[in-house]
């Protein structure tokens, strides 16, 4: 579905960008080549607005409509549709604020194409050119400039669409209102500077234009200090969240999804230690490569990002295709030319790392930088604390020998599937399962050989069971296996299984081999029992059948007052 969508975006993005230049070259036989000089003051002027543009997450700002105006009123729509291209093309090409070549072309396509429609709309309104200024005259200028923001507004809306949702700091109806102000102050500006034009020459028009990029500076450092303010805002909802009890994933996903307000970008994964993997592992990933994301994983000290885990430091790859600390590295690098990698240092040491990916080059700065290393420090010590607090609760729920989950936390988990399974209207199934004269096994082997059996059996129920239930030891060879969801054929056949996995494994006691047997007793509830405790005492009478039949054998509660009941 993401590819279509691309597919989508990059056909429209050149549709765009050809139709412009078809337009381009059927307009230069219009354009007055004796004018040249006044023209390519014109589009410097042009680019001059375009180096200060006020840039943010949903586009840019500019006063360049100030010039756009003043060529339309003097030398007509072809002079305008040319002198504003290649404005745009220079201005945003040389400085390149880390924009794709067909970006920079699509933003010269669609202002030609506004260009265009304001200029049929102006003729169809009564308007003529060369422009006399009159108040009575001024409804074919109004209708030019609504048609001109309208068509660039609405190309660059579908252009913007696939990155949208990566920034929720700036609204897209903030970058409207923002974009209509600018408007409302060059659209005067424009007509005035065609006025100056025609009367005072080239010269006039450069002294005029200065308060008229002093005014965009201005307009530059509002725009900024609006998305300070934001950040700030970010920053203080991210500390208040983390005040509040959360797993290490909730916080992993709360940073990535504030981070990205912060710093609009493709991609972000945190990676977080897994004890289990010794590893760091991908806990949490937004944007468009989420999916290959969330199975990656890193060995210390691996690549460019094991190396800014061990040094502590943040760094920013401007352009992984230039950098020659990243340029011949795999994975990310390849991906994204921007990254931005925070390690995740608490007082117990690097807990993770943190990084944020874009397909532009330039995309992050310093000020992304600090303020996400704030983040990310907050984060950071949260995620130490909520690991510290797992590993504690891990500890009072897990069985030390074994590893899986202790007679304590089966009781505490068989009340609340049983409240769940009630509500639900669905069975709740219990296994209890005893190893065959394990006594034997000690007193031949020694403690240590039937604790290793004992774990290698845990494992192996774990493994059988999977997702399906919840496996415990309830005491010494005995083990429960908690199955909500099935019913009387369904624990039976999985009882079996689990039966035939033992039988058919070969358990490894002080460097030999040897096979074990299981005895298996099964109830049900609803039909065996009607709460927690007749459920494992039910479970429990079916075992101690099995025993007595001959053991290694699977006993229903169910069955045990009928005759030939196994």
């Amino acid at each position: 579905m993401r590819g279509g969508r691309s597919v989508i975006h990059i056909t429209y993005t050149w549709l765009v960008i050809a139709l412009g230049a078809w337009v381009m070259v059927r307009m230069f036989s219009q354009l007055d080549l004796d004018q040249g000089r006044e023209l390519l003051l014109l589009a410097f002027l042009g680019v001059l607005a375009e180096w200060l543009a006020v840039t943010f997450p949903q586009g840019q700002l500019s006063a360049g409509f100030t010039v756009v105006l003043a060529t339309y009123l003097v030398f007509g729509p072809a002079a305008a549709v040319w002198t504003g291209a290649l404005a745009i093309m220079c201005g945003q090409g040389i400085i390149n604020r880390g924009n794709p070549l067909r970006a920079t072309l699509f933003n010269a396509a669609q202002h030609v194409l506004a260009v265009k429609g304001g200029s049929l709309a102006f003729q169809l309104a009564g308007g003529s050119l060369p422009f006399v200024f009159d108040v009575h005259r001024l409804a074919p200028l109004l209708l030019f400039t609504a048609v001109y923001f309208l068509i660039n507004q609405l190309l660059v809306y579908f252009f913007l669409a696939p990155r949208r949702v990566r920034s929720s700091l700036l609204a897209w109806g903030d970058a409207l209102r923002w974009d209509a102000l600018t408007y409302v102050f060059s659209a005067p500006l424009g007509v005035l500077t065609g006025l100056l034009f025609t009367r005072m020459g080239a010269g006039g028009v450069a002294l005029f234009f200065i308060p008229v990029l002093v005014a965009q500076f201005i307009l530059r450092l509002y725009v900024h200090q609006e998305l300070a303010n934001r950040e700030l805002t970010a920053l203080y909802q991210v500390a208040r969240r983390l005040g509040e009890r959360l797993d290490v994933k909730e916080i992993a996903d709360l940073v990535l999804q504030e981070s990205r307000r912060v710093a609009p970008c493709h991609s972000g994964v945190i990676y977080l230690w897994d004890e289990d993997r010794q590893r760091f592992a991908a806990a949490a990933t937004a944007g468009s490569r989420a999916p290959e994301l969330a199975g990656s994983s890193l060995a210390r000290g691996e690549g460019f990002l094991g190396w800014v885990m061990d040094n502590g430091q943040a760094e920013i790859i401007y352009d992984a295709r230039e950098d020659p600390r990243v340029k011949d590295q795999p994975g990310l690098f390849q991906v994204y030319r921007s990254l931005l990698i925070i390690p995740l240092l608490a007082d117990a040491g690097t807990v993770g790392v943190f990084v944020l990916g874009d397909k532009r080059r330039l995309a992050f700065d310093d000020n992304h930088l600090q303020m996400l290393s704030i983040i990310a420090g907050q984060a950071a010590v949260s995620m130490a604390n909520a690991l510290l607090m797992r590993r504690l609760e891990e500890s009072a729920n897990t069985d030390g020998l074994t590893g899986i989950f202790n007679h304590r936390y089966f009781f505490r988990r068989a009340a609340e599937e049983y409240r769940r399974t009630q509500n639900e209207q669905l069975p709740l199934a219990l296994i209890m399962l005893d190893i065959d004269s394990f006594k034997s096994v000690n007193d031949r082997f020694g403690h240590q050989a039937g604790d290793a059996v004992l774990a290698e059996l845990a494992g192996l129920l774990r493994d059988a069971v999977g997702g399906s239930g919840i496996v415990a030891r309830y005491g010494g060879e005995e083990f429960a296996v908690l199955l909500p969801g099935f019913g009387l054929e369904q624990v039976a056949a999985m009882a079996e299984v689990l039966r035939r996995r033992v039988r058919e494994h070969e358990f490894v006691a002080a460097d030999m081999s040897l096979q074990i047997r299981v005895s298996l007793g099964a109830a049900v509830c609803p039909g065996d029992a009607d709460d927690v405790s007749a459920l494992v005492r039910r479970a429990d009478q079916a075992l101690y059948r099995a025993k007595e039949k001959g053991k290694d054998r699977v006993v229903l509660a169910s069955r045990l007052l009928k005759p030939g009941g196994h």
